[in-house]
C-alpha cells in the first residue's frame, strides 16, 4: 500500500515509496526506457543488443524524435523479452 500525506488538497507521496509508484506507472503506460537501462536489466550491452535485435532475438528500438536520434525501448517489450530471452521473437 503506498503511503501518502495530505497537504492543503495535494497528495503527497511517501519519498520511501516514490521509486515504485513511478514504476507502476511507467509499466502501465507502457512507457519508453532508454538503452542505458535496458542494458542495466537485461546485463547485455549495446553490441550485444545490436547482434541480437539484427538477428531478431532482442527487441526492437523506436524513434522518439523526427530524425530518429533518440531511441528508446518500449516497457512491454522488455518484459516479454525477460521472461523467456531464449525463445524471444521482435
Amino acid at each position: 500500500m503506498v503511503k501518502t500525506i495530505e497537504n492543503n488538497s495535494v497528495v503527497l507521496i511517501d519519498p520511501d515509496e516514490e521509486p515504485k509508484v513511478v514504476a507502476a506507472l511507467m509499466e502501465n503506460m507502457n512507457a519508453f526506457i532508454s538503452i542505458r537501462t535496458m542494458e542495466i536489466m537485461t546485463t547485455l550491452d549495446k553490441a550485444t543488443q545490436y547482434r541480437e535485435r539484427k538477428a531478431g532475438r532482442f527487441p526492437l528500438l523506436h524513434n522518439l524524435t523526427l530524425h530518429g536520434k533518440r531511441k528508446a525501448y518500449r516497457i512491454d517489450d522488455l518484459k516479454a523479452y525477460l521472461v523467456n530471452p531464449q525463445n524471444y521473437k521482435s
